[in-house]
């Protein structure tokens, strides 16, 4: 039996995907470096945007700053703001309250209430002697 060299495994197509996805990365680079600055001259979808002057910006704040119609929508926003808030705690408290309440009168029922009945079952004498040491 004779013992056979081992076979070299062919590194060709490893070396020439490598080179495919550099020169495909580069070629990208080059590709948006290039057309880069061609897109500035080209209109967006919904036209060109417009760049206001700060005088223009200036008086537009000092529109809204001096208009009533904005300071009167503040002061509503606020006071039905205040209203909701005022609201939405008594709904929470409420509904607080009525869990407490109920988490009670289960506890009640489940381990008292249960007590009670059995006693209620015990004879008349063996009743009074229950409650009598009960109420000590």
């Amino acid at each position: 039996m004779a013992i056979k060299p081992l076979e070299k495994k062919n590194n060709s197509g490893i070396f020439f995907k490598l080179i495919f996805l550099i020169t495909l990365i580069a070629t990208g680079i080059i590709l948006d470096r290039f057309f880069l600055n061609k897109t500035k001259d080209i209109p967006s979808v919904l036209g060109k945007t417009e760049e206001f002057k700060q005088e223009t910006i200036d008086q537009i704040e000092n529109t809204v700053k001096n208009n009533d119609l904005i300071a009167e929508s503040l002061k509503k926003t606020e006071a039905i703001g205040g209203e909701i808030l005022g609201q939405s705690t008594n709904l929470v408290t409420d509904m607080a309250q009525k869990a407490s309440s109920m988490a009670s009168d289960l506890i009640y029922q489940t381990t008292i209430g249960k007590l009670v009945e059995q006693i209620d079952k015990l004879p008349i004498d063996q009743q009074e002697r229950v409650r009598e040491q009960i109420c000590r």
